[in-house]
């Protein structure tokens, strides 16, 4: 959170419900790789260049890992801007200062993810679009390469086993609005008949086919929207068809909806199992500490009442 757009008293407020949740997280689960799903930052998009440093390195103290485990983070529209408002150099300075590129194949355990700057997928002749579609282009070579036996891998600069990717990023794919969500924290009836303004709240739908013909994803996994969302994709390219699950994650912060959650997600190269988590909401944290607070006040109490009544009755002994 920045100093433009909350007061200091809410940042510090915000920022350490999320360290401590986060904190939480990392130590009962142990996970072996952490995703992020974009919008790392509130005011990112017109930050200086000596804001957005400090930024990032509060970023990485609210969100501290073990040295081992690493942490890879898709581009959102509060880090650099939408699209047609990203200002020279933005996108460049969170993809080298968060090792971000705008297209990234991960091969983890032979599970292959795919991370995409959403907003480089306008579909115009901007250089960070042509720069996408053209790792894109390359991303799904590779793929198509390792599923064929007669493929030569040396001819690229990685070398992957056959598995259909996972795709995050931070727009949901091409949907008209949040209508066809029915999760239990899918937006709330004043939010969800709204419709979607494409490239903006999601995926064009040439930007999705293109993405889908090319990759061939498995799951998906995005943001952006706060809330919730489960949907079946199927698809049918050249007479084959793909089939997968699209989850959009919900916010991490209190400030965005009242029961913060993460996903927590097992993979093996031909299957994966997706679980999503709550933090407990505001209101649950400030009950049990007001109750927690008010019994040790109690229990003090009563402690010292019991001393002193103690000590009475051994002084009134030594004297009798």
């Amino acid at each position: 959170m920045g100093h433009r757009k909350s007061f200091w008293i809410d940042k510090l407020r915000r920022e350490w419900q999320m360290y401590q949740s986060f904190r939480a997280v990392v130590t009962l689960h142990k996970p072996e790789v952490v995703f992020v799903l974009g919008d790392l930052f509130d005011e990112g998009e017109f930050s200086t260049n000596e804001e957005f440093t400090k930024f990032v390195k509060r970023f990485h103290e609210t969100f501290p890992l073990p040295e081992n485990v690493p942490m890879y983070i898709t581009v959102g529209n509060h880090d650099i801007g939408f699209h047609n408002n990203i200002k020279t150099g933005s996108a460049e300075r969170f993809a080298e200062q968060l090792r971000s590129p705008s297209v990234q194949l991960l091969t983890i355990k032979d599970n292959n993810f795919v991370l995409i700057n959403s907003m480089a997928l306008e579909g115009d002749s901007c250089r960070m679009c042509r720069e996408a579609r053209s790792k894109i282009n390359n991303v799904s070579a590779i793929l198509k390469c390792s599923a064929d036996e007669s493929c030569d891998m040396n001819n690229y600069d990685i070398s992957i086993n056959h598995s259909r990717p996972i795709l995050l990023q931070h727009f949901p794919l091409y949907r008209l609005s949040d209508a066809v969500c029915s999760e239990p924290d899918a937006p709330p009836l004043s939010e969800k008949y709204i419709p979607f303004r494409l490239k903006i709240d999601a995926l064009s739908k040439e930007a999705t086919d293109d993405l889908i013909s090319k990759l061939k994803p498995r799951a998906v996994f995005g943001g952006h929207t706060h809330y919730g969302c489960l949907l079946h994709h199927s698809y049918n390219y050249d007479n084959e068809n793909v089939e997968f699950f699209e989850y959009s994650v919900p916010s991490f912060s209190m400030r965005n909806i009242f029961e913060p959650k993460f996903m927590l997600v097992t993979t093996t190269p031909d299957a994966y199992a997706a679980n999503k988590c709550s933090l407990p909401r505001e209101t649950t944290i400030i009950i049990t500490t007001v109750i927690l607070l008010l019994a040790t006040v109690w229990f003090t109490c009563r402690r010292r009442t019991f001393g002193r009544g103690l000590y009475q009755l051994r002084k009134y002994s030594i004297v009798k």
